[in-house]
C-alpha cells in the first residue's frame, strides 16, 4: 500500500510513496491551512506510535450542551415562558458550543516518530488496519532505504562500524545480523 487519503472533518491529509521510493509526498488541507511537501525517506522515522485526546469529556460536553439547546428551545416553543428572550439567547449561545465541539476535530492519530519529521496519520481514517498497513510499509520501506545508504563496504572500517551500532541501536538490524555485516566486511576487505 504506496498511498492513502484520510478526511476528517474540514481536515484532508493525503500520503503518497513515489515510484522509486525515495519521498513520501504530503498534502495536507484544512480551513486555515494548504500544504504540500516532501519528506526523504531517511528522515521518516521507524517507531509507530499513538496520540488521542480525552474524547469522553468532550463528548459528554456536546451532549450536555445539545441536551441544553434543545431544552431552550423546547421550552420557548412549546412552554409558557415568562421571558421568551432569556431562551432564545440560551439556545443560540449552548447551540454555538455545540456546533463548535462538533466541528473541532479530536486527535486519534498514529503517528511514525524517531525520526528527523514525525508522519501523522488520523488512526481511524478509512480504517485502523489500513492506516496500520500503510504505516508499517512506510517503516519498512524508510529502514530499507537507510540500511542501503549505511551499509557501505567501501567506507572506512571506523564509519563502516559507526553505521551498523547505529542500525542496531535504531533496532533495524540484530546482533546477528551486525555480526554477519562485519564478518562480510572484513572479507571483502581481504580480497
Amino acid at each position: 500500500m504506496n498511498k492513502i487519503t484520510q478526511k476528517k472533518g474540514f481536515e484532508t491529509r493525503s500520503y503518497k510513496l513515489d515510484s522509486e521510493a525515495e519521498f513520501i509526498e504530503v498534502n495536507y488541507k484544512s480551513i486555515k491551512e494548504k500544504l504540500k511537501y516532501k519528506i526523504h525517506l531517511t528522515e521518516v522515522g521507524n517507531e509507530i506510535q499513538y496520540e488521542a485526546d480525552n474524547v469522553i469529556v468532550g463528548k459528554i460536553f456536546i451532549g450536555v450542551s445539545s441536551l441544553i439547546t434543545l431544552i431552550c428551545l423546547g421550552v420557548y416553543f412549546f412552554g409558557n415562558p415568562e421571558n421568551p428572550r432569556t431562551y432564545i439567547v440560551n439556545s443560540i449561545l449552548w447551540g454555538v458550543v455545540s456546533v463548535f465541539g462538533f466541528l473541532k476535530p479530536h486527535k486519534d492519530d498514529i503517528v511514525i516518530v524517531n525520526g528527523n519529521k514525525p508522519v501523522r496519520l488520523f488512526r481511524t481514517k478509512p480504517n485502523e488496519a489500513k492506516v496500520l498497513m500503510f504505516a508499517n510499509n512506510l517503516v519498512q520501506q524508510a529502514n530499507t532505504k537507510k540500511k542501503e545508504m549505511l551499509i557501505d563496504f567501501d567506507l572506512e572500517k571506523e564509519q563502516f562500524m559507526e553505521n551498523l551500532q547505529w542500525l542496531l541501536h535504531m533496532k533495524m538490524i540484530k546482533k546477528t545480523e551486525l555480526e554477519e555485516l562485519k564478518f562480510e566486511y572484513e572479507l571483502k576487505r581481504l580480497l
